[in-house]
């Protein structure tokens, strides 16, 4: 199954038709979202019950249903064969509305990473999965390519990427000369205090973004390299199916 074509579709004697096996899956999906199930929900089923999204990326992500059901052309759009109904389509586009409406916006400071993060046991990206438990404080991730699932809290997501940031030397080219302030010493002990005693996370995500831009601050040459929150610095963030966080730095 080549995933340049879209799901559901095949090439056959040049022409774009159904495939039925997969039409029948992408019915499936939008006659569950339609009852009320819920995206993340929808793709644990499928995965359950062994349908592959590809023989590449055979697991299902709410990612992956989510596209299937914005996408127009199941309905026809671009000259695409019918799959769904157009009445069907645009009831499944006033849930997603509705649905949007009711998630609160969050400025989460773990969820700045979300597009750096990477699976610890084959690289590929991880990707944010809902779960029943709806813990704000919880970053619950499945990764897109063998489809290993991990949780972690973002206090310790965070403390992790502070440790490692702090310990983090430019290469030698970038000419980078690095000289802590009384400030960013001050932050440095403070978080140290915090992860001692980790009864207020909040405080500590407070003092670990606090801390990252003031040791930022001090780097007297090619500032550019890195932004308030050290994301220029970050090429990805790999965590495996134990928790275990690693950074990996650009140059």
């Amino acid at each position: 199954m080549n995933r340049k074509i879209l799901y559901g579709y095949q090439i056959q004697d040049g022409r774009l038709v159904i495939q039925p096996q997969e039409a029948a899956v992408v019915k499936q999906i939008f006659s569950i979202y339609l009852k009320g199930t819920y995206q993340w929900k929808i793709a644990d089923i499928l995965n359950a019950d062994g349908v592959p999204y590809s023989q590449e990326r055979p697991q299902w992500t709410m990612h992956r249903v989510g596209f299937i059901l914005k996408n127009p052309r199941y309905r026809g759009a671009d000259d695409y064969p019918v799959i769904v109904s157009g009445d069907i389509f645009q009831i499944a586009q006033e849930i997603i509305q509705k649905r949007k409406k009711m998630v609160p916006r969050t400025d989460r400071p773990a969820l700045q990473y979300r597009e750096k993060l990477r699976c610890g046991e084959c690289g590929s990206p991880l990707k944010r999965r809902h779960s029943g438990q709806k813990r704000n404080d919880t970053l619950y991730l499945q990764c897109e390519g063998c489809g290993i699932r991990t949780e972690i809290k973002d206090s310790d997501f965070l403390a992790e990427v502070e440790r490692q940031t702090a310990a983090y030397t430019p290469s030698e080219q970038s000419a980078v000369v690095y000289e802590p302030s009384a400030e960013a010493v001050r932050l440095t002990n403070a978080i140290n205090r915090g992860l001692e005693r980790p009864d207020q996370p909040e405080e500590i995500v407070k003092l670990i973004l606090q801390g990252v831009s003031a040791r930022y601050d001090c780097f007297s040459q090619e500032a550019n390299l890195i932004d308030i929150h050290g994301e220029r610095a970050i090429q990805y963030i790999t965590i495996s199916a134990d928790n275990a966080v690693t950074v990996t730095f650009k140059g």
